[in-house]
């Protein structure tokens, strides 16, 4: 006679008390019901393997070689722009977008940009888009100079300009000029046998021999070097070498001493070149003031830069005397700077509230409350109102003893689900406060267990249960031994008595080896 299948309309178990092996359906739950339960076989089928949840699982990773993964729409993603080769360490990307304020790049000769020549710089458009242009380093810049050949440049309403009457001549070292007007005094070591078409050439002169005065349409007035003459001549302008004493010499659009000049008020349109520069008075300098490589910038007075658009300094070359090795530079928000410690020891600013008062960011500002305190000599912290914290430890470093966590989980099921799971490391006890509630239908449970742990040993005992409305769900707690994914766990189970919406509130007390 033909052969009936084995088969039983409600699944099969083993055991006494039963132990389901197969439901209704055909679905292996051995592991789901008893978790020291297994499964063993030669070799397992299957069309797809799904995570608990229901999603599907895969362990192939995306693209091709060398491509990094991320999440792409809860899958993982690759794309050929963007790689790592784990020889050279080198991670490429087609486009790099960096959000925060600052990207540390590391050391310069760990960055490299393609393109440009060798000493090309990197120049901004002030759009943020950069391009390699040129740079000489003698004479030479960018953009494009006004006028032709030989023209000396000069800004001619915002752009470079050039004149046909205003050139010069590196071959000859000859510049041209077509008109020249200054004060007496400010043109100066020029020889007159070197000026040419002096016809509209109106100032003083001094060639080391004698003194000249060079009035309009080449006429000229020659003094003695060293003669006395009345100056009312020259516009109240005093002119010659080697004079004792000048008290005034107006403005100075360009001045280039060897020695030292000594002055109480100087103001200059250009460049001031001396070996030497005391200025006791006030000084506007409209030109730059370059200091030599040998030289100091000393002042014994007030600088003030507040009127200043930009000023630039290189860190390693600023230097600003006392504090201590660490400390930082604080202001006290009027523009006074002082030397700070920085670190656990305290920092700039005034704290707030009282004396052991605990600080926080009050609106902005440093604040303080009597209701949270610490007492440095017996390194007490006290917390008189309450304390909210979703982990709390009991004791720390060696002293360290207890941990209170907490723990949410929700069912809509009769199967026996995890609830909460505790590595096992460093674990002697565990207690569990339970309290779950049926929303909707005035049921709520609340439940106590202790368990105690040894060398993969358990045991536990169910402290008390109280509801209200009817049983919700049972619980169980178990050993769970690590495997490759997960380390070994003490897991506390539920079985709930209803598909309806329950909702748990855990509270663990972990009690350390």
């Amino acid at each position: 006679m033909a052969a009936e299948k084995f088969n039983a309309l409600t699944g099969y178990s083993v055991g006494i008390p039963a132990v389901d092996v197969v439901d209704a359906n055909g679905n292996v739950v051995t592991n789901v019901v008893s978790p020291s339960g297994n499964v063993t076989a030669n070799g397992v089928y299957a069309n797809y393997y799904y995570f608990a949840n229901g999603a599907p699982f895969t362990s192939d990773p995306a693209g091709t070689n060398t491509e990094v993964q991320f999440n792409n729409n809860g899958t993982f993603g690759a794309s050929a722009n963007f790689t790592f080769d784990s020889t050279t360490q080198t991670v490429s990307v087609g486009n790099f977008a960096a959000s925060g304020d600052s990207v540390d790049l590391g050391d310069v000769e760990n960055l490299h940009i393609d393109g440009g020549l060798n000493g090309y710089v990197l120049q901004t458009d002030g759009a943020g888009n950069l391009s390699w242009t040129a740079q000489t380093g003698n004479g030479g810049g960018n953009g494009s100079p006004g006028g032709s050949n030989m023209q000396v440049q000069f800004n001619d309403a915002g752009l470079f300009g050039g004149d046909a009457g205003f050139f010069y001549d590196k071959d000859t070292n000859l510049l041209s000029v077509t008109y020249i007007e200054a004060d007496a005094g400010n043109l100066t070591n020029v020889p007159y046998a070197n000026i040419t078409g002096i016809g509209n050439v109106s100032a003083v002169n001094l060639d080391g021999n004698s003194q000249h005065v060079l009035y309009g349409n080449g006429v000229f007035a020659g003094i003695a070097a060293g003669a006395t003459a009345n100056y009312a001549n020259f516009a109240g302008n005093v002119v010659g070498n080697a004079q004792p004493n000048i008290t005034s010499v107006g403005t100075l659009n360009a001045l280039d001493v060897a020695t030292t000049i000594q002055t109480q008020n100087l103001s200059a349109n250009g460049n001031i070149g001396a070996d030497g520069l005391a200025v006791t008075g006030n000084s506007i300098f409209n030109g730059p003031v370059t200091i030599s490589s040998i030289g100091n910038l000393s002042s014994f007075s007030n600088v003030n830069f507040t009127s200043s658009p930009n000023v630039s300094m290189t860190v390693s070359n600023l230097h600003i005397s006392g504090g201590l090795n660490g400390y930082v530079l604080s202001t006290d928000g009027n523009g006074n700077l002082a030397w700070v410690v920085q670190g656990g020891g305290g920092g700039g600013g005034s704290p707030g509230g009282a004396n052991t008062q605990i600080q926080f960011n009050d609106a902005g500002s440093f604040g303080g409350s009597p209701y949270m305190t610490f007492n440095k000599t017996t390194n007490k912290a006290t917390f008189a109102n309450e304390l909210s914290a979703n982990t709390f430890t009991v004791g720390s470093g060696s002293f360290e003893f207890r941990t209170t966590e907490v723990c949410f989980a929700n069912t809509t099921s009769t199967s026996n689900v995890e609830l909460c799971s505790t590595p096992v490391a460093d674990i002697s006890a565990l207690n569990y406060v339970i309290v779950g509630t049926e929303a909707g239908t005035g049921k709520r449970q609340y439940a106590k267990f202790d368990a105690v742990y040894y060398d993969t040993n358990l045991s536990y005992n169910e402290v008390s249960t109280l509801y209200v409305g009817g049983v919700l769900a049972d619980f169980d707690i178990t050993y769970v031994p690590g495997d490759a994914f997960n380390p070994a766990r003490i897991v506390l189970w539920v079985s709930p008595s209803t598909t309806n919406e329950i909702t748990y509130k855990v509270l663990i007390d972990k009690f350390l080896d």
